[in-house]
């Protein structure tokens, strides 16, 4: 377990757990994104728009 002193305020944690953390919210948003474009892409396709 890390020291106190290596935790970063607010959140408590470590430099590195705090890099992981940012790297999985990263991943998250881009796969949010890629499927929010597929489906504007699929209903723009599929549905009469003007």
């Amino acid at each position: 377990m890390a020291e106190d002193s290596d935790r970063i305020y607010p959140t408590g944690l470590t430099a590195k757990e705090a890099e992981e953390i940012n790297e999985g919210l990263k991943w998250g948003t881009r796969i949010f994104a890629a499927i929010a474009v597929f489906a504007h892409i699929l209903a723009y396709m599929l549905t009469p728009w003007l």
